[in-house]
């Protein structure tokens, strides 16, 4: 019985371990912190974010462009127009040589004017585009960026929390470890005092060799379970070098035993802070304002654009700067009707919209949920505690009383180690109720949004 119940027991315990620690506990989490790759990635998330709001400032800025261009044809008209260009054209260039004032012929066809020489343009432009008016695009854009940026911080918060609590709950899987490895302890010590009481009561001919037996297994069967809980530690430890990124063998111990202080120990203020507080919401939120800054950037196509240009150019036969023009403007576009393309494009980011919508909601209903389970059953397991508080009490006195008993021979080695399985138990479920209850308390934090290390209390258990 006493094997089974240390067995589930550390079972509890360990199933869900996952990540962190080293030394102090706070030292433990500024380290994982500043290391950790989730935090590379949210890092790489807010400075996308932040490039995108920065772009999306200079979006109402002019652009300006650069160009140089070479051609050569003897396309008439690309001729005439080149010359034009470099100013360069003569009455010539319209067949004027072959016109005869004196004998006019209307139907004459000009050589020089449809047949030119080839000819060659160089280009070099400088041109400014400064938008006026775009619907609403470049504001709306500008919001998106930033809702997402504060998105992407919210993130970084809620992953920093996340990884606190991992921390918390890997120091605290450690400690909850080596609390087990002394009840084993304890058991083990008293498993071979039975088995030395029991030799020596079978070489006195008081007890039959099987008790002997039977006491020899139940001392083999402790041996393993200390092996086991032994065994959890190591790699809770291992664990936490992984998480610290320290070698596989580096030396590493985990300092004093923390609890963590519930910021209320009221349900409803526990719920309101965590709808508050809980960075994954706010990310969430901050989302959905982006996405509803995206609809106006999709409808933005709906309406009129207006923008400005301004260009100066050189053109010459070769590469220079000889003929200087400029041209300066201003141009409004509508794509009135284009047979609900655009407004389709528009209801795909409503639908969208809405999808943010929905997944907002029915995040706040988990984060509540994750409140009131991780309420109730810290309730549940401080109602546990002093319960196993006492048990361990009547146990320890049950326990001393049928081993006198035992001793005079009185008592069977079955009802010995019967007493001694209800004596571990109430151990391991003690210890297990201390685990649980700090546990719970982590995750109440996490759910409100106050597991960073900032604001964490915490208190000698």
């Amino acid at each position: 019985m006493k094997p089974r119940i240390l067995a589930v027991a550390l079972g509890c315990i360990f199933s869900g371990a996952v990540l962190a620690q080293t030394v102090e506990f706070t030292e433990s989490v500024t380290q994982t912190l500043s290391q950790n790759p989730q935090r590379d990635v949210t890092a790489a998330q807010i400075e996308q974010a932040q490039a995108a709001v920065s772009q999306a400032e200079h979006g109402r800025m002019p652009r300006f462009n650069l160009s140089f261009g070479v051609t050569h044809s003897n396309n008439p008209l690309n001729v005439f127009g080149m010359k034009l260009q470099q100013k360069n054209a003569t009455f010539g260039d319209f067949g004027f040589r072959q016109f005869d004032p004196t004998n006019p012929n209307p139907g004459l066809k000009p050589d020089d004017l449809n047949n030119p020489d080839p000819y060659t343009n160089f280009n070099t432009a400088v041109e400014m585009q400064l938008p006026i008016w775009n619907g609403g695009r470049i504001a709306h854009f500008q919001q998106q960026a930033e809702a997402m940026l504060a998105a992407a911080q919210q993130g970084d918060v809620a992953v920093q929390q996340m990884l606190t609590y991992y921390v918390y709950e890997a120091y605290e899987g450690v400690h909850a470890a080596r609390r087990f490895i002394e009840v084993a302890q304890q058991a083990l010590t008293a498993a071979q005092a039975y088995v030395n009481t029991t030799q020596n009561l079978v070489n006195q001919g008081v007890v039959v060799r099987s008790e002997l037996l039977s006491a020899q297994a139940n001392a083999a069967e402790i041996s393993v379970l200390l092996e086991q809980a032994q065994n959890q530690e190591q790699m809770a430890l291992d664990g936490l070098r992984m998480l610290m990124g320290l070698a596989p063998n580096a030396p590493l111990d985990v300092g004093a035993r923390v609890a963590v202080v519930l910021p209320s120990d009221n349900l409803d203020s526990l719920l309101n802070q965590a709808l508050l507080n809980n960075p994954q919401l706010q990310a969430k939120r901050r989302a959905l304002l982006a996405q509803q800054a995206a609809v106006g950037v999709a409808r933005a196509d709906l309406y009129p654009q207006i923008n400005m240009l301004a260009r100066s150019e050189w053109n010459d036969d070769r590469l220079g700067f000889s003929a200087q023009s400029y041209t300066i403007g201003a141009m409004a576009t509508w794509t009135f009707y284009d047979f609900g393309f655009t407004q389709r494009s528009v209801d795909q980011v409503n639908a969208k919209l809405r999808e943010e919508q929905a997944q907002l909601r029915s995040h706040e209903l988990e984060v509540r949920m994750q409140v009131l389970q991780a309420w109730r059953q810290y309730q549940n397991e401080l109602k546990k505690l002093a319960a196993n508080e006492a048990a361990e009490r009547f146990a320890t006195e049950a326990q001393e009383l049928v081993a006198r008993r035992y001793e005079t021979g009185i008592a069977t080695m079955t009802e010995v180690l019967a007493s001694q399985a209800q004596l571990d138990k109430a151990r391991a479920e003690l210890v297990n109720s201390q685990y649980a209850i700090n546990l719970q308390k982590a995750r109440l934090r996490l759910a409100t949004g106050l597991m960073n290390l900032d604001d964490l209390s915490l208190e000698n258990p």
